[in-house]
């Protein structure tokens, strides 16, 4: 059974000041142009390259937990990750591929729903978000049993090395390896 990682976008795998996912949701609202210099910068390189070491290990299926899931559609969510480099993302994307939204949700709030209607009994799952938009995950029991991955949000280093090693402990841990 592939373990789940809900995956935030902004703060995450997204730090650059010019190029954000405002600037990429225009583009699909069709306020803006096609820009290459946006789909170039829009993900971390360095975070990018973290996931797909992640990836590599874990073989896991996505979920999106990003606001991106909000305002993009299954099909501008593929495009997005394709044109930043996240094609193995989209190539195992979680059929029910974004948490469910209410209009005062938490994150929290989104994931745990996602997991009560979809989550196969003992299958491993890591969250990984920022301490902006992933706030109410803090100190929730997603926290304290090693379900989740904190990124410092606005600190322009995302999914790094460090985020990545905690990542791979806590998933290794779940599937009964070596932490």
């Amino acid at each position: 059974m592939k373990p789940l990682i809900f995956l935030d976008m902004d703060d995450v795998m997204c730090v650059d000041d010019q190029y954000h996912s405002t600037e990429m949701l225009l583009y699909f609202q069709a306020k803006k142009t096609h820009s290459a210099e946006l789909w170039e910068h829009l993900v971390s390189k360095t975070a990018a390259e973290n996931l797909r070491q992640l990836h590599a290990e874990f073989l896991p299926l996505y979920v999106i937990s990003s606001s991106w899931a909000t305002f993009l559609s299954r099909e501008q969510m593929c495009e997005a990750l394709t044109r930043t480099g996240l094609e193995f993302i989209v190539k195992n994307l979680h059929d029910d591929w974004r948490t469910p939204r209410a209009l005062s949700s938490s994150r929290r709030d989104e994931i745990e729903w996602w997991l009560e209607a979809n989550r196969e009994p003992d299958q491993s799952f890591l969250v990984i978000d920022d301490t902006h938009s992933g706030h109410t995950l803090m100190g929730s029991y997603l926290a304290h049993e090693g379900h989740l991955v904190l990124c410092s949000a606005g600190g322009r280093t995302g999914f790094n090395s460090d985020k990545l090693e905690i990542a791979c402990r806590r998933l290794r841990r779940q599937l009964g390896g070596l932490a």
